[in-house]
């Protein structure tokens, strides 16, 4: 097989593997990042435990390992942010327009913000709890909920703080190839930081290059090319464009491309297989603590059901309650991804039958899992979700609320 030939198969081969971590993965961009965020939490309030945490560490640190190997593969490949900031790319060409130039310089300093982005995430919301990203003011909390296929939420949250972050990359990414991934994205720095040790690279003789630099034109994320005999920029996504464009053939990989990325997909996609097994095993083996009070409570008994806003969409419950005081909590449908509600369902639970009450934390990295149960929960209770001493109607089964 001819230079051409492979470099056509890389092209196919990446966006396959692009689509396919779309439909299969779109959140996985999220979970790798709140991971981190877990895993550092813990750390910094002393509660790591390896056994607990054991999930988001094989997540993790086989996202770093692999970065490590190869690359940014995962941003050229596998996030769903980075495939909807191509597709949007493809389209800025197909319409005819040449996009924003931006300068060497420009961009260069530019490419800084994602660092600072990330020791803000990392200093300012993580360490000293400034904000929170699990909410509606992430972009990527927006985008999880409108990027799965035959889920189709309210256009109100994109006039959330997320929502508009959103659109405001979306906008960028018709002007600028990348422009997530190149200025804004924190676990890109991550990764970039990572990648200048990567083993495989791209390699090119300056000298039999000539004057044309085309790879460094056609370089999705602006790196300047023209400057390397090996690639060893961070910002290297292993888009592996340099070697499909060069006419003279001479950028070019030091390993077979077709099949480093396809070890590289299949590792990926094991390490989330296997998280998220191991997940639901921690889940399923630890002991959820309920303590009923033995008094009389402040509902009536009764078993009711109630629905609630989840990340995808609806959460519907019964609650049973005995002796005044909510004993029982089953989830009888909901359309979130098992994993984020999985590991909700049982902590949100226990906590509201401990303290009878819909208003608890919610779990971190689950944060709209958690906030569908409670708010199930509440509309079971008829309960209003922000005003819990509001006045109760009677209706379903029997009468339920305070007495």
């Amino acid at each position: 097989m001819d230079n051409k030939k492979k470099t056509g198969s890389v092209r196919v081969w990446r966006r396959i593997i692009q689509v396919i971590s779309f439909l299969a993965l779109p959140g996985l961009f999220t979970s790798i990042f709140y991971a981190m965020k877990e895993i550092y939490s813990g750390i910094l309030a002393g509660t790591f435990s390896l056994s607990a945490m054991f999930p988001q560490l094989l997540l993790f640190l086989g996202s770093m390992i692999i970065t490590i190997l190869t690359g940014r593969f995962f941003c050229g490949f596998l996030c769903s942010f980075g495939a909807m900031g191509d597709f949007l790319w493809y389209l800025t060409k197909k319409t005819g327009k040449k996009g924003l130039k931006v300068s060497e310089k420009v961009d260069g300093w530019l490419k800084n913000l994602k660092y600072v982005i990330l020791m803000f995430i990392i200093l300012g919301i993580w360490t000293f709890h400034l904000g929170n990203l699990d909410s509606m003011t992430g972009p990527w909390a927006v985008f999880g909920m409108y990027s799965k296929i035959g889920s189709l939420p309210s256009v109100r949250y994109l006039f959330t703080t997320g929502g508009l972050l959103l659109l405001l990359i979306i906008a960028g990414s018709f002007l600028i190839e990348r422009f997530f991934c190149r200025y804004l994205c924190p676990l890109g720095a991550v990764f970039a930081i990572l990648s200048r040790f990567r083993l495989f690279r791209i390699k090119k003789e300056r000298s039999k290059c000539g004057s044309c630099r085309l790879c460094t034109s056609k370089c999705s994320m602006g790196i300047p090319l023209y400057q390397y005999d090996t690639v060893t920029s961070g910002e290297c996504i292993d888009c592996f464009e340099c070697t499909s464009v060069c006419p003279r053939h001479n950028a070019r990989a030091n390993g077979a491309p077709v099949a480093v990325s396809a070890v590289s997909a299949a590792a990926m996609f094991g390490l989330v297989y296997a998280g998220n097994t191991q997940a639901q095993m921690v889940s399923s083996q630890t002991p959820v603590t309920v303590q009923v009070q033995s008094n009389t409570g402040n509902y009536i008994d009764g078993t009711y059901t109630g629905t609630g806003q989840g990340f995808r969409g609806e959460t519907k419950t019964s609650v049973t309650v005995k002796n005044g005081n909510i004993t029982d909590i089953t989830v009888l449908s909901y359309e979130d991804d098992k994993p984020y509600f999985s590991k909700a369902v049982e902590k949100v639970t226990a906590e509201i039958i401990n303290s009878q009450s819909t208003e608890v934390d919610a779990v971190s990295g689950a944060t709209f899992s958690s906030n569908g149960i409670m708010e199930s929960v509440a509309n079971a209770l008829n309960v209003s979700y922000n005003n819990p001493n509001s006045t109760l109607k009677s209706e379903g089964r029997g009468h339920h609320g305070k007495k």
